[in-house]
């Protein structure tokens, strides 16, 4: 063996440091986390306390492009709610608001031969108390203002227009995914 005892001593000392260290270091690690589950704990808790005390906003953006349907919130607060829907798109988009779990839940159109292709929302087999209402067709470019009164609930917004192609084909803006969900609280 090279080294003395010396040498030997120093590498055991150096060693216990190491571990003193990598000790140190977790329990940091392990404290950061811990802060950091606690804040997230938090902020779902202020969500909640927002949406209990009012402070969700009545008035919500949707902006309508080439098949999403982008609101500026998620979530509002029940009562009257005033919608300003824009077309930022390139061809003509609606805006119709239904109560639903989620879009797949809507009832959609099985049978070809109708207004709607297969596979659309079937607008007329939804229960009238969940159709809640729309804006109609708006131009690209124009913005449209209107008020709907909300209970609480799941609602989803989508645009159900079948646009005819120059070959024949027909796009379906909600098959191509042009919904979301909203939450009322």
């Amino acid at each position: 063996m090279s080294g003395t005892r010396e040498d030997r001593n120093g590498f055991g000392v150096a060693t216990v440091m190491f571990t003193f260290v990598a000790v140190l270091l977790s329990m940091a690690a392990l404290i950061v986390a811990a802060q950091a589950w606690s804040r997230s704990n938090e902020a779902k808790s202020d969500v909640k306390k927002v949406a209990a005390g009012g402070l969700l906003g009545s008035t919500l953006g949707v902006d309508l492009q080439e098949y999403k349907v982008l609101p500026t919130a998620t979530e509002v607060k029940s009562g009257s709610v005033q919608f300003t829907v824009k077309n930022v798109g390139t061809v003509d988009h609606e805006m119709i608001l239904v109560r639903g779990a989620s879009a797949e839940a809507l009832p959609k159109v099985t049978a070809a031969g109708g207004e709607r292709a297969v596979g659309d929302v079937d607008e007329e087999a939804l229960p009238p108390a969940d159709a809640i209402g729309e804006v109609s067709e708006t131009k690209p470019g124009k913005t449209v203002v209107k008020s709907f009164k909300l209970t609480p609930g799941t609602y989803v917004v989508f645009c159900n227009i079948d646009e005819k192609n120059a070959d024949g084909t027909v796009t379906s803006h909600f098959q191509q995914g042009m919904y979301n969900t909203l939450t009322v609280r």
